[in-house]
């Protein structure tokens, strides 16, 4: 059987959920090969798509929180926050679907392809020696194992679904990212006051003062002078 020759060239127990039924339906190792590349083609569409929902939602995020900083109404702030948290929810649930559903079946179709196309190529070869096979299963085996230490470290990543989150500390968390801004604003605001203001130049009046004090008496015509005094004779 499909399923006995996989396990020999694999060294594995059991097969996997996520590939046993394509074995199962199919009739040879040609066709189990071509219904696992459809397989792991549609995991890569879907997650694909997943990807770019992400990409929309993070750009809403960005949105709103820009729509935060400027807003100055508490309740409006508040409100924003909210929709900030769910969009960052809803992202890191896709994240880990993405994660641990579909690269992990993508490695997974991955993994058997390869030996598939071992099979497919050693029935268009002379019959291999028992050492051929066993240099085959080794090889298999050990890539077997670094999957599967990958899919655990996958795994172990995932989020513990049954954790109620704390919906206070995202809202402060966010509504301090806008605060933040409006302090920044401020200081920018009264740096540009600042500079737009013009002293008062007190000693500048103070000198314009003193010029006129010290201003010397015009002295009479020379002429009058003269009359003065032979009257006075």
């Amino acid at each position: 059987m499909l399923l006995d020759k996989i396990k020999k060239l694999m060294g594995l127990g059991s097969i996997p959920d996520e590939v046993a039924p394509i074995y199962k339906g199919a009739r040879s190792e040609k066709e189990a090969l071509d219904l696992l590349r459809d397989a792991r083609r549609r995991d890569e569409d879907r997650r694909n798509r997943a990807l770019e929902d992400v990409e929309i939602l993070q750009s809403k995020e960005s949105e709103l929180m820009e729509e935060g900083k400027r807003e100055t109404e508490q309740n409006r702030r508040l409100s924003l926050a909210r929709k900030i948290k769910d969009i960052r929810w809803k992202v890191e649930e896709v994240e880990t679907k993405v994660e641990n559903i579909f690269n992990k079946r993508i490695r997974i179709y991955k993994e058997h392809i390869v030996s598939l196309e071992t099979l497919v190529a050693l029935a268009e070869e002379p019959l291999p020696t028992s050492k051929q096979l066993e240099e085959a299963a080794i090889k298999a085996k050990e890539k077997r194992e670094d999957l599967d230490k990958t899919v655990a470290m996958a795994e172990g990543m995932s989020l513990d679904k049954n954790t109620e989150p704390v919906l206070d500390e995202e809202e402060k968390s966010i509504l301090a990212e806008f605060e933040k801004h409006d302090e920044a604003k401020l200081e920018q605001d009264e740096l540009t006051n600042l500079g737009k203001e013009k002293p008062n130049d007190e000693f500048a009046e103070i000198e314009r003062t003193m010029r006129k004090k010290e201003k010397p008496v015009r002295e009479a015509p020379k002429k009058v002078v003269e009359e003065e005094e032979e009257e006075l004779e």
